[in-house]
């Protein structure tokens, strides 16, 4: 599953946990949604890293550099 799909499917699952859900319905919805995030998040990650593994220098040439951690 793509990295769109992933964020399109957890709007569903907000607009659904926003109106009336059984209990049992809601933390079903819930655990989907944390597998959905889990992925979208690493997806994004491994985007990062790669974007991050590029620079481009003032002159129009690109170094390669290590993307740094977050603070």
């Amino acid at each position: 599953m793509t990295f769109e799909k992933h964020l399109a499917r957890l709007e569903k699952i907000a607009a659904e946990l926003e109106g009336d859900v059984e209990l049992a319905r809601a933390l079903t919805l819930f655990e989907e949604g944390i597998e959905h995030l889990r992925a979208a998040s690493e997806e994004l990650a491994q985007a990062e890293a790669r974007v991050g593994k590029l620079v481009e220098r003032a002159d129009g040439t690109f170094n390669v550099v290590e993307p740094r951690e977050p603070t």
